[in-house]
């Protein structure tokens, strides 16, 4: 896969503005200040049609006290099997933390990245979860599945059909 995300990849926040990947390390950080439970997810839905248009969202949530979410939309010819739709959306994701993970080093944060997944252990999804989880773990990130990863099965969700 093409390098997709770079630091001046232009992301759209909740409220419709753009802004580059760079710049959400800095948002991040003016977000997080002062709290220690929050969580920093990165998680990819697709949708196909003539196209399959896949989502990529970042959202920072701080637990119990809201959060900001930012999202990338890519359009490409049909992907017209789930494997490989599932398999696009998690290199997608890793790709987006890793680029993420950088500018927020760039500008001395550390903050770890959670991946979340859209396969769970209900309905065509469940026969890959093993298989996904362990991509994303030996791209050295933690992963999350339905019902839990809910950046890519609700905001990524959201913004993919």
């Amino acid at each position: 896969m093409d390098a997709i995300f770079t630091h001046e990849t232009n992301f759209i926040t909740g409220g419709g503005e753009t802004v580059r990947l760079e710049g959400i390390a800095e948002r991040a950080a003016v977000f997080l200040d002062g709290c220690d439970d929050y969580t920093i997810e990165v998680g990819t839905d697709s949708q196909t049609s003539n196209v399959t248009k896949y989502v990529t969202a970042i959202v920072i949530h701080r637990r119990g006290r809201g959060g900001i979410f930012f999202y990338f939309p890519l359009t490409c010819k049909k992907t017209p099997y789930l494997r490989d739709r599932i398999y696009m959306e998690t290199g997608l994701s890793i790709s987006c933390a890793v680029e993420l993970l950088e500018s927020l080093l760039d500008a001395d944060m550390m903050y770890d990245i959670i991946i979340h997944c859209d396969v769970g252990p209900n309905g065509k999804t469940r026969e890959l979860i093993r298989e996904i989880t362990g991509y994303v773990a030996a791209s050295g990130f933690e992963c999350k599945i339905k019902p839990e990863g809910t950046a890519a099965c609700t905001v990524a969700d959201k913004f993919s059909k």
